[in-house]
């Protein structure tokens, strides 16, 4: 017990001077952790840090499954095993190849592919959240290719203490692994939702609903000789937070993140050791699997089957770092001796090196993103357009909308009743049918393509509306290079007015607009202008409105 203590005391120290460096210089927090790693390695033993690891991925692993959305996974959960399953298995034949091809035994050759193949990116995994709610596509289909992954991982970790760790094969444990999934799920939608809801607002009962949860599943696992990973991700099922009424048990046990981030990132770098020529073999092999095979096969696999490419990029960049279940895998195989140093040696490097590229593809994937298509990478991997556009020819005068899903109908709707043109810009596949029944005129395709504007008659245009929300998109309306007034969604306030100075004819900031309308029906209240009914009957047709985008 000392010496975990001790270790933690070293770690959370040498972080947190490390994360006020990095809060002071305004750089990611990701490389100052594995810094600090590089440094706590020295003085930590390697037996406590492969202990604090594990107990570091397992309770990730639970934070990730608590925040899965399972309802949204329904709309993309076909693609998204479809790509996972694709993706898995080709980078894990190939690198499984390689690895005999270096001489690895076929066990250790399955390390080696499942850390290529399992390949999802923490890093990225934070900054998947919308700030103001609205979700972009890549953003719910990175979400669902990761729990797809994660599903993977559990299955690999089952088979791995079936029958490879197991003196013979405990098929028993896999029918307990399953029952232990279908416990967690039907506890999610039988009691859970009531359970909530009955105590909403009482944040200490949640907060001790939510932690019992999540040991007592944990606590399941070892009793029943099962992984701590398994354990953690049924946990996460069973409370996810899809439901109004579990914001305080989220709230609380986001709190664990913060604790148990710095302990996984920084004993990853403690980990990394002065590599031998056959680690970095090793390493350079996984390098090249995770940050180049996997976001290319993501992406070709997301445009064959209708995705534009921007979407297929941008979720693609979100598997560019080796999986927190490789690193179990690799932990619980070099403490049981299945697995040979070198080849630990590089995973872990893998890992480290992969973390750094995700921190900064994670902060500019719009502007790599934009990178690739200037050197013609997207249209390469075969981008759609063309059969998903109709636009009436001679079109003028007409307004350009850019993303129906965040507002668009209303705008449609309006226009109908002005008896206005406009054409409906798109990227989401999954929107397509209700575009298309909409709308007169569509075009199909990412807004950084020049032949989506060409398509969309931009120099004939009276009025372009950007209704996205995320910022590099917006700046693509913001940069057009025409005298077409534009009016663009903005987030803050600061970007209005950095908007504004660029050069485009308004802005859309929905926080000001809600605050104004919700002042001016207050006032109206309060001045006898508006009755209590009216009040009411006005705020729930502005929910119904917004729910619907």
């Amino acid at each position: 017990m000392y010496e975990i203590l001790f270790a933690l005391v070293v770690i959370f120290t040498l972080a947190s001077i490390f994360l006020l460096v990095a809060a002071q210089t305004g750089l990611p927090v990701v490389p100052f952790y594995l810094l600090a790693g590089v440094l706590t390695g020295i003085v930590i033993d390697e037996t406590q840090l492969l202990e604090l690891a594990q107990w570091g991925i397992v309770f990730l692993v639970l934070l990730f499954g608590i925040h899965v959305d399972l309802e949204a996974f329904r709309s993309t959960g076909r693609i998204s095993v479809v790509v996972s399953l694709l993706q898995a298995s080709i980078v894990g034949a190939l690198t499984a190849v390689v690895g005999l091809a270096l001489g690895l035994t076929p066990l250790h050759a399955v390390y080696f592919a499942v850390a290529a193949a399992l390949s999802s990116s923490l890093v990225a995994t934070s900054y998947l959240e919308a700030t103001d709610g609205a979700r972009p596509t890549y953003e719910r289909l990175a979400e669902s290719i990761h729990f797809t992954e994660d599903v993977l991982g559990v299955v690999i970790v089952l088979g791995l203490s079936l029958f490879v760790y197991a003196a013979t094969p405990a098929f028993e444990q896999f029918a307990v692994a399953v029952g232990m999934v279908v416990l967690a799920l039907g506890f999610r939608y039988v009691v859970f939702h009531r359970l909530t809801a009955r105590l909403e607002g009482d944040s200490e009962v949640m907060m001790l609903v939510g932690i019992s949860l999540a040991i007592g599943f944990i606590a399941l696992a070892e009793a029943t000789n099962l992984s701590l990973i398994v354990g953690a991700f049924a946990a996460g099922i069973a409370i996810a937070d899809d439901y109004p009424h579990s914001l305080e048990l989220v709230d609380t046990i986001d709190d664990l993140e913060d604790f148990f981030t710095p302990i996984f990132f920084v004993t990853v770098g403690a980990l990394v050791t002065i590599p031998t020529l056959e680690t970095i073999g090793y390493t350079l092999a996984l390098i090249v699997a995770v940050l180049l095979l996997n976001p290319l096969i993501v992406a070709f696999i997301l445009l064959r089957t209708g995705f534009d490419g921007r979407t297929a990029v941008l979720t693609g960049l979100t598997l560019d770092q080796v999986s927190a279940f490789s690193l179990f895998i690799a932990i619980e195989a070099l403490v049981a001796g299945l697995i040979i140093r070198p080849l630990f040696d590089g995973i872990v490097f893998a890992a480290a090196i992969t973390m750094l590229v995700a921190t900064y593809t994670s902060r500019h994937a719009g502007r790599i993103n934009r990178v690739l298509r200037e050197r013609g990478v997207v249209r390469l991997l075969g981008e759609p357009l063309d059969g998903r556009t109709r636009v009436r020819e001679g079109l003028t005068d007409h307004v350009i909308v850019v993303d129906f899903q965040y507002g668009g109908r209303q705008i449609v709707e309006a226009s109908s009743r002005l008896d206005r043109p406009m054409v409906v810009v798109e990227d989401n596949p999954v929107l397509f049918e209700d575009v298309r029944k909409a709308c007169d005129n569509y075009v199909y395709g990412d807004v950084l393509n020049d032949r989506v504007w060409e398509q969309a008659r931009l120099s004939e245009a009276a009025l372009v509306i950007s209704l996205t929300p995320e910022r590099d998109r917006a700046e693509t309306v913001v940069d057009l290079e025409t005298d077409v007034p534009r009016i663009v969604r903005v987030r803050d306030s600061n970007s209005a007015a950095e908007f504004l100075e660029r050069g485009v004819a308004g802005v859309i900031y929905p926080d000001s607009i809600a605050a104004e309308r919700v002042g001016d029906d207050l006032r109206g209240l309060l001045e006898g202008e508006l009755s209590r009914d009216a009040f009411t009957d006005r705020s729930e047709a502005r929910f119904e409105v917004s729910s619907e985008d």
